[in-house]
């Protein structure tokens, strides 16, 4: 077995340099600065479950996690209105080109396991797409729950094997009722690594309300999302008339569409999830804003030692 630090972030800070130097890289990159391709599409789409909570309070303060990409979860923070807003991540290559071309404010070089901050530091805490990226996401998401007063937002795959509509569970107990030896493929351990070495955490609601009951805290969120991504989206400009950049929309928005009427009838569950734990009690009207975009706001059971 190949030895390692196990706490390693594998060659993430090797990649953010290459979207520098190597030039088929770097074209990509440049492409994370614009807010009008398909690609860019597709992020706001998965951040679009905070801008009720960026509404409700426009001087909170927020901190981004994993916010490698030129700060572009800050960036939107801040389109949404935010004022407050500091950018994260483990490598600050790409946010000190953002900060020098004023795309960012305020940013900084953290690692999500050892945060630097002092408790209670900010309002909120918003990691999208990087949970799954550390070697040790627990320990970084009590951190991340450290530095936040109000509470902390995680947008993150959907581990399937998890979470499964009670469709999904009634197919395989008829399924495994009449094929006994075929393994149920919602039970399959499938694990996932990313080319730059890391593995890939896949996000559950129910190991989300866990981590909020060992803490202390009753008050949870969620909602779903689906995507999905093609090769060279990145390059396809929402307002283009070219064929193929029409003909790479409407497939990847069909995609989604079909996904999202799987979902509805109750055969799947979305690719993507976003949890909100509360750490502090939230108004009635942030509350009632959230289930209006379609957030499932959840009260745990209290403790009763304590």
């Amino acid at each position: 077995m190949k030895k390692t630090r196990y706490f390693s972030y594998d060659r993430h800070e090797i990649e953010w340099q290459k979207v520098i130097d190597d030039p088929a890289r770097s074209a990509v990159g440049e492409t994370w600065q614009s807010n009008d391709t398909l690609d860019a599409w597709r992020h706001d789409r998965m951040r679009e479950p905070i801008r009720p909570i960026v509404a409700a309070d426009l001087r909170a303060s927020w901190l981004t996690v994993g916010d490698g990409r030129y700060g572009s979860d800050a960036r939107y923070l801040a389109a949404c209105g935010a004022t407050n807003v500091h950018a994260s991540d483990i490598s600050d290559k790409l946010l000190k080109i953002a900060a020098e071309k004023k795309l960012i404010e305020a940013y900084s070089k953290q690692n999500a396991e050892l945060l630097t901050f002092e408790d209670d530091s900010f309002d909120y805490v918003y990691c999208k797409e990087s949970f799954h990226h550390f070697p040790r996401p627990y320990i970084a998401l009590d951190q991340m729950f450290r530095v936040a007063r109000k509470g902390i937002i995680l947008t993150e795959p959907r581990d399937i094997s998890i979470d499964q509509p009670a469709y999904a569970k009634r197919k395989w107990k008829i399924s495994r009722f009449f094929r006994k030896k075929k393994k149920p493929v919602y039970k399959s351990k499938n694990h996932t690594f990313e080319p730059v070495g890391n593995y890939v955490y896949s996000l559950s609601e129910r190991e989300v309300e866990k981590f909020a009951l060992g803490i202390h805290r009753n008050l949870v969120a969620f909602v779903g999302c689906n995507d999905v991504y093609k090769e060279g989206i990145e390059f396809v400009k929402l307002n283009s008339n070219d064929e193929k950049d029409l003909a790479a929309i409407e497939e990847v928005k069909s995609a989604i569409n079909a996904m999202d009427e799987a979902c509805e009838a109750g055969e799947k569950r979305t690719k993507l999830l976003t949890a909100m734990i509360f750490k502090d009690s939230p108004s009635s009207a942030l509350i009632d804003a959230m289930k209006r975009t379609g957030w499932d706001v959840r009260e745990l059971p209290l403790n009763p030692y304590l």
